[in-house]
Order: C-alpha cells, then sequence, then structure tokens
C-alpha cells in the first residue's frame, strides 16, 4: 500500500504506515460498545473530525464524507480508552534517569488514554504539558500533589512527598499545591487525625478534592465522614475485626501489610460485617480504587518467579529496578505468612469488592503500577480481571475504567463513552471483551488526540520504549 493510497482511500488495521493526522477519520464496519449502556452496535460508521466524534450509525446508511481517511474496521469491536486512576513513574522508584515519555509511550500502546499520576512532583506537570502540547504523544494526565505524609523514614532521593507534622503545615501544602496546579492532594502514610482534618477543611476551601490513603491514625469513618476518595481499599478490611483488641484494631491494611502481627487478625476477620462496611461505603458517597491486582500479585495468592518473569511487564522494567524488586519478594517471603491467610486476604478482599460493586458503589480501575513486578498500561488489563474474578460482569469490570472514572475526574462530557461530542479517544479490539474482559488485551488500533495508531505503530512505541527503559540505570 503506497501513500497515496492511505490517505486518498480505505485503510486497513493491518496496513505498514499509521495514520497520523488531525482530522482522522472515519471507522467503517465496526462492532460499537458505546459504554453507555451494556450492548453491542453492530457494522457501525465512526465520524471523526478534529478528534472529535460527530456521528454515528450503521454502515449501510451512514455517508462518510469525501476525502477522509477510512479505517476498515473488518466487524471487530470498539470500546472508549481506558483509564489508569493509580500510576506512577519509575524515576520515583529508584531509576533516576528520566524516562516519562517512553513510559507514556508504554500506556498508551497499551489502551491507556487517560492517566492518574498518583504522586505529584513539578516534573510531572512538565510532562502534562509536554502531552496537552502534543509535544509528547501519550495519555491525558491529571497529577496528583506530592504526598502528604507525618513523616518520611526513607531515603530522599527523590522528593515526591511532603511532611505535614502539623495543622499549620497542613493547610499551607494545600494552599500551594492547589496554586502550583496540582489536580488533587494526595495521602500516604503516618498523618495524625489532627492533620488530616486540616487537610480536609483546607481542601474544602480551596475546592480540590482528597484522595489516597486512609491510616491507622485516622481510621476509615473519619475517612469517610470527610468524603474522601479512597485507594486500596485502605481499613476497609479492618472494619471486619471482631473487636478493637485485636491487633488494637489494626489489620491487614495500608503499611501493616509487611507485619506478622497484622496478617494473625487474617483468620479472625468477620464477613458478616462486610454488609455493614458496604452501607457505610455507599453512604458517604465516594468512589473507590482497590487495586486489587497489585496486593494479589504481590502479597496474597502471589505468584513464581517464572510467572513473574513470563509476564509482557517484565522486559520492560529497568534492569537495576529489578534487582530492587527481587529483594523486596524475598523480603516478603521472609514473613512467612501461611497460604491459608493469604488466600483468605484475597477472598475477603474480593468480596468486599463484589459488594461494592453490587450496592452501587463506584468502583475504579488503577494498576499502582510501577510497583513491584508491574508496569504501567500492562498491569490495567490485570487489574480488570481482577474485577471479573471477584464476580463482577465484564461491562460493570468496563465501567471501571471508562464511565466511571471519566465521571469522577468530571470529564464525563468528552470522555468515557463513544458517542457524539466525546473525544475520539477509541480502541479498536480484535475480540470482544464483553464476553471475556482479557480481550481488552487484543488491541489491534488506538485512536487518541486525533491520531490513528495501527498495530506496527503500536509495536514501534513499545520496542523504541522498552530499548531506552532497559537500559535507564543512573
Amino acid at each position: 500500500m503506497n501513500m497515496k493510497t492511505i490517505f486518498l482511500g480505505i485503510i486497513t488495521l493491518s496496513a505498514s504506515v499509521a495514520v497520523a493526522q488531525k482530522t482522522c477519520c472515519a471507522i467503517r464496519n465496526i462492532n460499537v460498545i458505546p459504554m453507555t449502556s451494556e450492548t453491542i452496535l453492530q457494522d457501525q460508521t465512526i465520524i471523526i473530525e478534529d478528534g472529535i466524534i460527530t456521528r454515528t450509525g450503521p454502515s449501510g446508511s451512514t455517508n462518510i464524507p469525501e476525502n477522509k481517511i477510512v479505517i476498515e474496521g473488518k466487524n471487530r469491536y470498539t470500546i472508549p480508552g481506558l483509564f489508569d486512576m493509580h500510576a506512577h513513574f519509575f524515576e520515583e522508584q529508584g531509576n533516576h534517569k528520566d524516562t516519562k515519555e517512553e513510559e507514556l509511550k508504554v500506556m498508551l500502546a497499551n489502551g491507556l488514554t487517560t492517566v492518574r499520576i498518583m504522586a505529584g512532583h513539578p516534573n510531572y506537570l512538565a510532562a502534562k504539558e509536554n502531552v496537552s502540547s502534543k509535544k509528547w504523544i501519550g495519555p491525558e494526565m491529571f497529577v496528583v500533589s506530592p504526598q502528604f505524609v507525618g513523616k518520611w523514614p526513607w531515603s530522599p532521593a527523590f522528593k515526591n512527598y511532603e511532611v505535614v507534622n502539623s495543622v499549620d503545615k497542613a493547610r499551607q501544602a494545600v494552599a500551594r499545591f492547589k496554586r502550583e496546579g496540582y489536580d488533587e492532594i494526595k495521602l500516604t502514610f503516618m498523618i495524625v487525625r489532627e492533620v488530616y482534618d486540616a487537610v480536609i477543611a483546607a481542601a474544602k476551601e480551596h475546592n480540590i478534592k482528597v484522595t489516597g490513603h486512609v491510616g491507622p491514625q485516622v481510621k476509615l469513618d473519619a475517612a469517610l465522614a470527610a468524603g474522601q476518595q479512597i485507594e486500596h481499599m485502605d481499613e476497609f478490611i479492618d472494619l471486619l475485626l471482631p473487636d478493637t483488641s485485636y491487633n488494637h484494631g489494626q489489620s491487614v491494611s495500608d503499611m501493616n501489610i509487611w507485619k506478622e502481627n497484622a496478617w494473625k487478625t487474617v483468620p479472625y476477620l468477620d464477613e458478616t460485617k462486610i454488609d455493614m462496611l458496604v452501607e457505610k461505603v455507599k453512604q458517604a458517597n465516594i468512589s473507590v480504587t482497590p487495586t486489587n491486582y497489585f496486593f494479589f500479585s504481590s502479597f496474597g495468592i502471589g505468584m513464581s518467579d517464572e510467572e513473574y518473569k513470563s509476564k509482557p511487564d517484565y522486559r520492560f522494567i529497568p534492569e537495576d529496578l529489578k534487582k530492587e524488586r527481587w529483594l523486596i519478594k524475598e523480603h516478603y517471603q521472609k514473613l512467612n505468612i501461611p497460604q491459608e491467610s493469604r488466600e483468605r486476604y484475597v477472598a475477603l478482599r474480593q468480596k468486599i469488592t463484589r459488594s461494592l460493586w453490587e450496592a452501587g458503589v463506584p468502583l475504579m480501575a488503577g494498576s499502582d503500577s510501577p510497583e513491584w513486578f508491574l508496569v504501567q498500561g500492562f498491569a490495567i488489563h490485570d487489574e480488570l480481571k481482577t474485577f471479573t474474578d471477584a464476580g463482577l460482569t465484564p461491562y460493570a469490570a468496563l465501567q471501571t475504567a471508562t464511565v466511571n472514572t471519566a465521571r469522577y475526574l468530571d470529564i464525563d462530557d468528552k470522555k468515557g463513552t463513544i458517542e457524539p461530542g466525546k473525544e475520539a479517544d477509541i480502541l479498536i479490539l480484535d475480540k470482544n471483551p464483553l464476553e471475556n474482559i482479557s480481550n481488552t488485551r487484543t488491541i489491534n488500533g488506538i485512536i487518541n488526540n486525533g491520531v490513528y495508531y495501527d498495530t506496527s505503530s503500536i509495536d514501534k512505541m513499545l520496542k523504541d520504549a522498552q530499548a531506552i527503559l532497559s537500559n535507564s540505570q543512573e
């Protein structure tokens, strides 16, 4: 196929040259999963103008404007681009060489068209601007503040944190990060209740959302009353303790996942309390990001060394960080947590996740990559599968990475569904994800920011990124 044919005629998704024109394009003979309802609109045509969907309709009756580049869908499936609501960069995890541009390509190549970066830094705001201005290709970025901590006992090599150990510091930090352009305030470790309350009050004053962890010094009821958006289901499992005398009311939430005494509570957790827990969360009217795959693959049932190495993510982890990952895994294994406790931990998190969904609590997909052996983009597909493993339907799992996330970010007027007026963030899949959620991996084409990427372009993005990441030691 020559260049003239690409620009004037019909191209297939196996074309060797990617269409990279802002005026892209029309998709014909495609099965659309619009995410406005649980349905498949068969044999559709999607018309795109300047990166916006202007028309959709049956291919037999939807006229395509002259000189429009046409992508022949060949009866494949299309869904909105995916969101990852909990992502990080290697830069903050010991990989001090700047590889954010390559990491964003890996995200996009795996179908992420929107990401929330969950521990802010001025470098990340600059990366956000580079994507917004089209200097870089990659998903639209939402960047939360540097993480608020009560103290920082680890190496300060990369300062993506803010120590807030007083009310005044908390108030000042919220105001400053709002002014600097961060999208939310992020909470993590060792924050005392008085400081927590100050953060919440200041965030309301400056009209900025609060997200992140819930520590044992704050407790779940306070976070629910504050309307905080909760990551990792922190403190959920602790609410299942028979009474507060068990390990001082602390179970395996937050950093307690590393403590043997916390794991000893797992056999005593009372799953009949899940209904009460879910009702509390529902009444708080918050969204929840479980990040289950990270916990299951790292701390729960786990994986063998061979399984980690065989995953497609593994070759994208910088070599110096691989050594660190294996040391972390070895350190955790020395805790000798009983297999039965780890299996029960996974089962309880699955039951909580399903119960939250059945109660109508908005769930959001977040990978927490690149923790341990996870890599951004790849890991979101693993996270989606944890939802169906927990009992959600494939459609409900897709909602966690499309409509639910767009609604939480207040961008559901432009993203999260396939319909006229929305941005053309679109994935073209070989197989139907409503039959098997793992079919979200069968990406045959991506449209993002007005640009179409075919399979050869996607493969090249991944190959180029891998070459840099695998040699990115400082």
